[in-house]
Order: C-alpha cells, then structure tokens, then sequence
C-alpha cells in the first residue's frame, strides 16, 4: 500500500493547531491553579493553588510540581532560555514563600506565578505583544488582542 505524503503546508497548519491547542490546555491548568474562583463579596480570586496550598507540605509539593509541568510544557513549545528561566524563578519564589507556614497561605492567595508564567508564554509564542507589561497584560490574554 503506498504511504501518503503529507504536504508541508498541510503539517504546519497541523503544527500550529497542535501549538494553539497547548496553549489552551496549559491556560486552562493555569486558571484553576491560580484564579478559578471568585470569592464572594471581595472579588479575589484563587485557585486549586492557594486551596492545596493550605495542606502543610503536600500542598506545596504538588502545586509545585503542577507548574513544573507547565513550564515543561512550555519548553516543548520552544520558548528563550530566558522566559524559561524567568517561568523557572517564579515558581521557584511562590514555592518557597508559600512554604512558609501562614504566611505563605496568604501568600498564595495573591502571587499567580501560573497566571504569569502563561503571560510569559503568550508574549514569546505569539498572542501578546513583547512590550505590555505584566500588569496591563490580562485583556490580551484572552483574546490574543485587545
């Protein structure tokens, strides 16, 4: 039976649906971990993150080990060394403050090392421009523009 070809223009359009499909995978991660539930009456929001965070050691174990995915995830889908480092050296701060007993449960209710390490992603595999800054970056991110 003779094998196929597959076009290469055909491949990448199926390289790029598969990068965009990462993407959203590793966005979706990242919202339940760091920002999923909107508290009542003060509009913060937290996730899986600052919930498991709770669970002294284990919480912070697995949490850690969650964004250790996502920044796996992310070096598959060729990211700098730089960003990697950057992504690298978030989780390794909310990691080590949130392991602090009380203190680092408040911690973790308002530092999204996942929420930033996927704006890192979206500015160096497309979908957010290079020069917005962190803070400014949330419009974007949903939609790719604003």
């Amino acid at each position: 039976m003779p094998s196929r070809s597959v076009h290469p223009t055909d491949q990448r359009i199926a390289d790029l649906k598969g990068r965009e499909e990462a993407q959203r995978r590793l966005r979706r991660i990242a919202k339940l971990m760091d920002s999923q539930i909107r508290v009542p009456g003060i509009g913060l929001r937290i996730g899986a993150d600052a919930i498991l965070g709770l669970v002294p050691g284990v919480g912070d174990i697995l949490t850690g080990a969650i964004a250790a995915y996502l920044i796996y995830e992310a070096q598959r889908l060729g990211i700098p060394r730089s960003a990697m480092l950057r992504m690298v050296a978030n989780v390794a701060f909310d990691t080590a403050i949130g392991a602090i007993p009380v203190a680092g449960d408040i911690w973790d209710f308002f530092f999204r090392a996942n929420d930033r390490n996927m704006q890192i992603l979206a500015r160096h595999i497309g979908g957010l421009p290079l020069d917005v800054p962190y803070e400014d970056a949330a419009p974007y991110t949903e939609t790719g523009r604003r």
